[in-house]
Parts: structure tokens; C-alpha cells; sequence
């Protein structure tokens, strides 16, 4: 068993899209990008395809984003960020660029807006991390041999040399898996944010949020 970890590149983008959307939907059965898309699930792997290759480059593109292979094969990946104070209006840049392309509506935002809206409400506030890990999925075939564990070392490791400080992750509560994983890693939870509205669109009743700090 052979662990590789690289950079993702353009051509991963179809790899990329199945990792963000598997990422959010966890152990649930459809997640924050089924509610911003409001697509089928074709219609929501093509909307993140493009997105990863969608400019500006935001911690969505594919170069955020380390990919573990397994004996050659892409196994899993994750996006490492610094948590800069315009990364989301990068995003939502970057996402209406995507948006505009695939024609979306007036009526298209504004349905997309209103399925959301409550996971917005349901954001932490600033602790001070400044290195951000999000969009973390493994292929079903591929859990349990460490692919996770060597992509969140690969992504410390980076975020050390850039100097960063405090690195942070968020999850569903309740997502027991993904919590043993960052916790074998140096993470630690900090604190969870319950949502009544989440709760209704989404079968979460909030979010955790772990951290780690850097040397």
C-alpha cells in the first residue's frame, strides 16, 4: 500500500467535485451544496466542477486542494486555506462566475438564497485561526487506511511554513467519524454552535468546530 500526496491540478476537477459534495452532506443525506445548488446530483457535481477551476481562485479551486492517491488511485482529499479576511467574498465571487455560466436566474439566486439561508446563521465567530481545513472526503473503498491522517499532516505541515499559528476545522455535530480522525491528528473541539434552523432543512442540529495548535 503505497501513499502518495500531491497538489491537486485542473485535471482533478471531477474528483474535486465529488469530494466537496460528499464533504458536505458527511453522514447526512444531502448537505449545504445540495441546498445552495438545488440540483440533482449531476447537476450538483457539474456546478462544483466548475467551480473548481472557477477564477477568482477561491479555497474552493483546485489549487487549494491536496489529493491523496492510493496505489495510484485518488483515494481522498482536502482543501488547506489561510483564513484571510476576503476568502468569502472570494468564494461568492467565484460562485457567481459559476452561476452566470450555467445561467442561472434572478428567480435561480433568490430560491438558492432562501434554501441557505439558514446555514449562514449558523456560522462561528473568529477565534483567530488563520489556517482553515475544509472539504475533507474519502472514497468509501479507501477509509480506514490512513489517507485522511497523511493529507491533514501534508496540510499542518504547509500551513507551519507559512507561518500560520492555529489551524481550524468544522464539522456537523454528530459526525463521530470525522471527529475520531481530527482528534487522532492534534485536534481538539472547541466549541459547538446548535442551530433550531439548520436543524429544519438539514438533519444536523449544528455545528463543531475543532482546533489545533500550530508550533
Amino acid at each position: 500500500m503505497a501513499i502518495s500526496i500531491h497538489s491537486a491540478n485542473a485535471g482533478d476537477a471531477d474528483f474535486l467535485a465529488w469530494v466537496m459534495l460528499s464533504a458536505s452532506r458527511a453522514h447526512l443525506s444531502r448537505g449545504v451544496w445540495d441546498l445552495i445548488i438545488g440540483g440533482d446530483e449531476a447537476g450538483c457535481l457539474e456546478y462544483l466542477k466548475r467551480l473548481a477551476i472557477a477564477e477568482p481562485c477561491s479555497l474552493y479551486h483546485y489549487r487549494s486542494f491536496l489529493l491523496a492517491e492510493l496505489d495510484g488511485q485518488p483515494g481522498a482529499a482536502l482543501c488547506g486555506f489561510e483564513m484571510l479576511a476576503d476568502r468569502w467574498a472570494i468564494a461568492a465571487e467565484a460562485m457567481s462566475n459559476v452561476q452566470r455560466d450555467l445561467g442561472w436566474k434572478e428567480s435561480d439566486l433568490a430560491m438558492s438564497r432562501q434554501r441557505v439561508a439558514p446555514v449562514w446563521n449558523c456560522f462561528f465567530e473568529d477565534i483567530g485561526a488563520d489556517w482553515g481545513i475544509e472539504n475533507v472526503a474519502t472514497r468509501p473503498e479507501f477509509r480506514g487506511r490512513g489517507l485522511t491522517t497523511a493529507l491533514l499532516d501534508q496540510s499542518l505541515s504547509e500551513a507551519v511554513t507559512r507561518g500560520c499559528r492555529r489551524a481550524q476545522i468544522t464539522t456537523y455535530i454528530g459526525n463521530r467519524p470525522a471527529q475520531s480522525v481530527y482528534e487522532r491528528s492534534g485536534f481538539k473541539v472547541l466549541d459547538e454552535k446548535r442551530c433550531p434552523a439548520l436543524a429544519s432543512v438539514l438533519d444536523a442540529p449544528g455545528f463543531m468546530r475543532l482546533i489545533r495548535e500550530l508550533p
